[in-house]
């Protein structure tokens, strides 16, 4: 096992790096350090030089000019490599004691070429996730969540490096693990997840200096060449046919690396500059594009696809503006983090299709099509709703009168909402609409001191037969955006409990949920 190690300037970060490799659970013959430190100022070639006199023949160090980024002391490193697994370890985050026991024997049990281990966040920094909810003996690029996860702490087989040649590519200023990692994975005959086991804590530094979010000395790239975003596009398009196993790694692409593609674009702050670097993120785009792969992305990067893929630079520009105005807004209405899309200034309904007014949203000018604004798979009642405020309650005077109290959620605009009544024996289904809400202040069951009745609305619904009725509230004319209520038992009329209710001095009682 080698575990390859690139530093720069990493103190005091790299000492507990090389000390958690030197701590693991394997026999120490079993691992050996290659460390490159890449011109390093600070002392990071003499603590390395310290663990080489302390561990001779466990680590082996390599001291060399500057080279601007971590491709060239990671290559270094390879060449250098004994082991038959190669681990790719920044000097800024570090291992947990028995992660490279676990990744081996998940690799030796399953003739894994990959194995991705579960990432900690320390600091602040915050790994992905989604590819870590179970241990995935056999992750299917095609499939799983793998491509999500692109940096090099990985575990790989020396033997596929070799075979195929694959090295980082050191001509791109950013994003060459991201390069490496899709080559990999490309040649990978079989991808291995250890979700069970903390393996690498990725920390964010004090100083903001991590290798990820740090430039060294490097040349300012050529406009033509943007960061990863061609090769990637490329590799993809150029190794998967058309179709769903294209489009679920494009998916990544449109909705991560094209992202960040145009901030850069919208943060540079020569015109022409930009206008250039716009240019180089279109043609991979244009070239590589796929409605099918865009349509299981959110609206907004729907929209910004579009905008690239039709070469309109200052409309695209204009929605990464939008971007950033609209979650300043939502931070200060506190509604940013839970929502997991942008949630714009307002809706249009249309036959149960809910779209979002983004930026150019039926502009007669660029003639966009609806669909990219759709947000209909992204919202569904409870997104409008504060479920736990919802309460139900039968009218004593006429027992099969329900009302639904709740209130509504301010974090976005309001939508027209549906109360659905559906009876369990046969599904007869009775629909009213959710009136709006009030305006006036209201105190009832749901509302505390000082509620606004604006946010309160109530909705009464008349079930024509005994039975168990389910009740639920949707977005008008979209039955896939229901928010269930609970079932209700409606009996029979009883004139004479209808008139001492009349008599009494509430018309209403809650009900119990149908058992």
């Amino acid at each position: 096992m080698s575990v390859v190690i690139a530093a720069y300037n990493a103190m005091p970060y790299l000492t507990r790096c090389v000390e958690s490799v030197l701590e693991q659970s394997l026999p120490p013959a079993a691992v050996e350090i290659v460390a490159v430190d890449d011109g390093s100022t600070d002392g990071t070639g003499a603590e390395l030089d310290r663990f080489a006199r302390a561990h001779p023949g466990r680590v082996r160090v390599v001291h060399q000019e500057n080279s601007g980024g971590p491709a060239a002391p990671r290559n270094a490193g390879i060449e250098l490599a004994r082991g038959r697994y190669v681990f790719f370890l920044d000097a800024d985050d570090y291992l947990g004691p028995e992660a490279l026991e676990r990744m081996t024997a998940m690799a030796d049990a399953n003739g894994s070429d990959v194995v991705v281990g579960k990432l900690v966040g320390v600091g602040g920094r915050k790994p992905p996730t989604s590819m870590f909810k179970r241990d995935q003996p056999d992750a299917d690029l095609y499939s799983s969540r793998v491509f999500w996860v692109l940096n090099p702490m990985k575990l790989v087989r020396r033997e596929l490096i070799e075979r195929h040649g694959l090295r980082f590519p050191e001509d791109l200023r950013t994003g060459e693990d991201q390069v490496f990692v899709t080559k990999v994975y490309l040649h990978a005959a079989k991808i291995s997840v250890l979700a069970s086991y903390d393996c690498v804590y990725y920390v964010l530094r004090d100083d903001g200096g991590n290798l990820t979010t740090t430039v060294r000395k490097s040349p300012r790239p050529a406009a033509g060449n943007f960061g990863p975003l061609a090769a990637m596009f490329a590799l993809v398009g150029e190794n998967t046919p058309a179709g769903p196993r294209r489009d679920h790694l494009l998916t990544r692409l449109y909705g991560v690396n094209l992202q960040r593609a145009l901030r850069g674009v919208r943060k540079e702050s020569d015109p022409e500059r930009s206008r250039r670097m716009f240019a180089a993120v279109h043609e991979p785009v244009a070239r590589w594009y796929s409605e099918t792969a865009m349509a299981g992305l959110p609206a907004i990067v729907r929209l910004q696809g579009e905008l690239v893929r039709r070469g309109l630079y200052e409309e695209a520009v204009a929605v990464v503006r939008y971007i950033g105005k609209r979650r300043d807004v939502l931070d200060r209405e506190g509604g940013a983090k839970p929502v997991r899309w942008l949630a714009p200034a307002d809706f249009t309904v249309e036959g149960g299709r809910v779209f979002a007014h983004y930026p150019y949203f039926r502009d007669s000018r660029l003639g966009l099509p609806d669909s990219v604004f759709d947000v209909t798979r992204q919202v569904g009642a409870r997104s409008f709703v504060r479920p736990a405020s919802v309460t139900v309650a039968q009218d004593r005077r006429d027992s099969r009168v329900l009302s639904v109290r709740g209130r509504r959620r301010t974090r976005l605009p309001a939508v027209a909402l549906e109360l659905t009544a559906t009876r369990e024996s046969d599904g007869r289904t009775v629909t009213v609409a959710v009136p709006a809400p009030a305006e006036d202040p209201v105190k009832d069951l749901t509302s505390g001191p000082g509620t606004a009745g604006k946010r309160t609305f109530t909705a009464r619904i008349r079930v024509p037969h005994p039975g168990i009725w389910h009740l639920s509230l949707r977005i008008a004319g979209n039955s896939r955006s229901e928010l269930p209520l609970q079932a209700v038992r409606v009996e029979s009329a009883n004139p004479a409990r209808a008139l001492l209710a009349w008599l009494g001095r509430d018309g209403r009682r809650a009900v119990r949920p149908a058992s």
